[in-house]
């Protein structure tokens, strides 16, 4: 099982315990894993049989659960059946949703403090990832941004009025 405490500032009396949903719900191109699916290294509820040498994405990824005081014992993932990331240099909140348990996020309490999020933010969106598709939330909007594929990119753009959308696009030169 991996000690998270050892290598970054984790809300004190949380680790990973059992969890290992982050290895399921993240896509990591460097193991060909898709998203929504299990890892084959993964050792469900007890952590990653190749650790030491696991790819960048997953040694670089900590749950927002783990790193923020100011979630609460009901965002912990097997609780909520969500992963929290935080992408800072774009202010995106990133939501991975577990596929077993879909539309989860809708429900309360998560939901109200969501749309708190999608409307604090003055240059991001909260992104989910659901099943096969994602989604963006800015303000009280929706964007569902169906399936994406290799080589799109999420865009957050204005239009003539000043009313933000989010879509994806081809990403240029591809």
């Amino acid at each position: 099982m991996c000690d998270v405490t050892a290598v970054v500032d984790v809300v004190p009396g949380r680790s990973c315990d059992a969890c290992t949903l982050c290895c399921k719900v993240i896509g990591v191109p460097e193991l060909a894993k898709p998203q929504g699916h299990d890892c084959r290294h993964c050792d469900t509820g007890r952590g990653c049989r190749i650790y030491d040498r696991r790819p960048a994405v997953c040694a670089d990824f900590y749950c927002s659960y783990l790193l923020s005081p100011a979630l609460g014992d009901e965002w912990k993932p097997l609780t909520s059946h969500l992963v929290l990331g935080y992408m800072a240099d774009a202010d995106v909140i990133l939501i991975y949703t577990d596929p077993g348990h879909p539309g989860m996020w809708r429900r309360a309490p998560y939901l109200a403090r969501i749309k708190k999020w999608a409307a604090a933010t003055d240059k991001g969106y909260v992104l989910i990832w659901e099943k096969d598709r994602a989604l963006a939330l800015l303000n009280d909007d929706e964007f569902d941004l169906g399936k994406l594929y290799d080589g799109q990119v999420i865009v957050r753009d204005a239009d003539a009025a000043g009313k933000a959308t989010i879509y994806a696009a081809d990403r240029p030169g591809s």
